[in-house]
């Protein structure tokens, strides 16, 4: 597709979207992107994953295996090896709508497939964490967007938030643990401070935006079809590399205390301030 193209498959986000994201470190955007650029990623997640899905090696891109947790299989970095899901992820259009929410300008970070198999073929809710801690960032400011592929009904496993947590700073490493602690069972307090998100039906196209430092969860996928998603991440471009292990980071020859200025790590032009 071309920029014109994009441009026209990708809307722009209101002046209330973006209060509602500054203040709640969250927003549900409805009708983001055209199912014309739906129906693109998912034919190549299928492709690539399998209708079944299953894990894409970050390693060896071509082979599949059982993800090593039970709450998504996943293809990480897709836009590095599908060239028209890049030409989506480094298109100024979407780069756009993460300049707007961040009012700066934006640099491309990573994306990522992520299905929620139904819990009965051992699907499992994703646990109470933040998403910062698990980055080699040193500061806060970057921001994950969420986009359904499929039909995503509370019973699918949408996300929940606790809204405004985002301003609380870093509250430790939940994700992956093997003692099965979340970030509420330490951190009791959260959930007594912030109010939960209600639970969000997304429609293909739809999406939902969050802050790294919010704290979320997303329950089981009940139903018995998997929950297909695409996930984009951007940073603040002034973000500076902690040195800290990251399967996005890792062997790109970032320097320590440094902005992440590598080809991997673009700022993308965006008409962003207009």
């Amino acid at each position: 597709m071309s920029v014109t193209e994009f441009a026209a498959a990708v809307r722009p986000v209101t002046d209330d979207e973006v209060e509602h994201f500054r203040l709640n470190g969250w927003v549900k955007l409805e009708g983001l992107i055209d199912m014309s650029i739906v129906e693109g990623i998912l034919a190549r997640a299928k492709a690539r994953m399998g209708e079944n899905p299953l894990t894409l090696s970050t390693d060896r891109p071509n082979d599949l295996r059982p993800n090593d947790f039970n709450w998504y299989e996943r293809w990480d970095g897709c836009s590095h090896h599908d060239d028209w899901i890049r030409s989506f992820s480094h298109s100024s259009p979407i780069a756009t709508v993460a300049a707007r929410l961040m009012n700066s300008a934006v640099r491309f970070y990573y994306d990522h497939i992520f299905v929620k198999v139904p819990a009965r073929s051992a699907g499992t809710e994703t646990p109470w964490h933040q998403d910062l801690p698990h980055h080699p960032l040193d500061r806060q400011g970057a921001l994950t967007m969420w986009m359904a592929l499929v039909d995503c009904p509370p019973e699918k496993g949408t996300m929940r938030f606790l809204s405004g947590s985002h301003r609380s700073g870093p509250l430790g490493r939940y994700l992956n643990r093997a003692d099965g602690i979340n970030l509420l069972d330490e951190h009791p307090e959260m959930a007594e401070r912030f109010e939960i998100s209600p639970p969000l039906h997304l429609k293909p196209g739809d999406a939902t935006v969050h802050d790294l430092g919010i704290v979320h969860y997303a329950p089981p996928n009940v139903t018995d079809t998997p929950r297909w998603v695409y996930a984009l991440q951007w940073l603040p471009p002034h973000a500076r590399y902690t040195g800290a292990p990251n399967h996005r980071t890792d062997n790109h020859g970032l320097e320590l205390d440094k902005p992440l200025d590598h080809p991997r790590f673009p700022i993308i032009p965006t008409d962003w301030p207009r």
